[in-house]
């Protein structure tokens, strides 16, 4: 998938190194629970929303809001810190949550 704005990318990486790439988080994690993939994963990487860097997902913090305007509408973003991901969700009504939260919603 191309990646149309890179503050909003995932990327899944499974143990026999095949790279996935999504221009939405939340379409990462559709992708990996409608294939049964969890078990298989080697890695999930995200974009920090304002520095644009690669994170590992499982460190990283998020802000899911219906005010926030996504390639594919999940209204998902990460941060690096969790401080960030705080003053994000305060400017935008939500809530900050964690990668085991994303399985979810």
């Amino acid at each position: 998938m191309a990646i149309s704005e890179r503050r909003y990318a995932a990327e899944f990486v499974d143990q026999e190194g095949t790279i996935v790439k999504f221009d939405d988080i939340r379409c990462m994690i559709r992708y990996v629970r409608d294939r049964d993939l969890r078990e298989k994963a080697a890695a999930y990487f995200v974009t920090d929303y304002d520095k644009r860097i690669w994170l590992p997902a499982e460190k990283s913090y998020y802000v899911k809001s219906k005010e926030l305007h996504s390639p594919m509408a999940s209204g998902l973003v990460a941060f690096q810190e969790k401080t960030k991901a705080e003053e994000f969700s305060i400017k935008f009504h939500a809530e900050v949550l964690n990668f085991q939260d994303l399985w979810k919603i």
